[in-house]
């Protein structure tokens, strides 16, 4: 796994934020700002693919550019997963043969699985015949995220509404699960890649269902906005804090 931010704890609360804040804002797009499923999801996917051409291209190597790809692909995979699964807003019947697709959570979590199954078996292939380091292995890898974090929605919203686990249940079941993953990787009965994607998968619904339970009235209720401004908070310190441990010579010579 190359061309990635060290895999240390800090990098998975990390993702497990962006997962949240992925889904927060998203709703925000979709609902809060009435652009629809339809609208909010082409102009995510739209931005998000120019971040990935731009990163690629340019060889962006900082940990703020992975970052703000994640971000983005999370937000994406919101507005796609609402997009795969719900019924349309107001603003998305005027889209024509593009309005949401209506599946329900249990076969647009199937349909989307399929997809990630696929895309991940087609990157595998890539990898083994030109390596890690190859443009088609960083696009399939962002593909992958996208479509992971358009999985973590579906079925996180399965597991909230469709379920008796409802938000809060679900959301320990899933880091039960996650946990699972990751001893099962450090007793050495999983490699690396497949461990990674794994608790990739399985860390965009635990977003989610973390997301509904502090931002829904079945939870806490306390808003998309105000939950992504704390998380925001949060981000930026351990961002922050994990930047300053990696280059302790270049802060010092700043400070000095």
């Amino acid at each position: 796994m190359k061309n990635l931010p060290k895999l240390n704890p800090s990098y998975w609360i990390l993702m497990l934020i962006c997962t949240t804040m992925g889904e927060l804002i998203g709703n925000l797009i979709s609902r809060n700002f009435e652009f629809g499923y339809t609208k909010g999801a082409l102009i995510d996917v739209c931005v998000f693919s120019i971040l990935i051409i731009s990163v690629l291209s340019f060889k962006l190597r900082h940990d703020f550019f992975y970052w703000l790809l994640i971000l983005a692909g999370n937000i994406g995979g919101t507005n796609l997963a609402d997009w795969v699964t719900l019924e349309p807003l107001e603003n998305d019947r005027k889209w024509a043969a593009l309005q949401p697709l209506q599946l329900g959570t249990r076969a647009g979590s199937l349909a989307v699985l399929g997809a990630l199954v696929s895309v991940l078996l087609v990157r595998y292939v890539f990898v083994r015949r030109r390596g890690e380091a190859s443009i088609a292995a960083g696009v399939l890898y962002w593909g992958a995220i996208l479509i992971s974090s358009t999985f973590g929605t579906t079925s996180g919203d399965f597991i909230t509404n469709d379920t008796p686990l409802g938000a809060f249940g679900g959301s320990v079941a899933l880091l039960v699960l996650l946990i699972g993953v990751f001893a099962a990787f450090r007793r050495g009965w999983l490699a690396l890649a497949p461990a990674y994607w794994a608790a990739l998968v399985l860390m965009h619904p635990v977003g989610a269902t973390i997301g509904n339970y502090v931002s829904k009235p079945i939870g806490l209720n306390l808003g998309n906005v105000s939950t992504n401004l704390f998380l925001v908070a949060i981000f930026g310190l351990i961002f922050a804090n994990e930047t300053r441990a990696r280059n302790p010579a270049r802060v010092s010579a700043i400070q000095d």
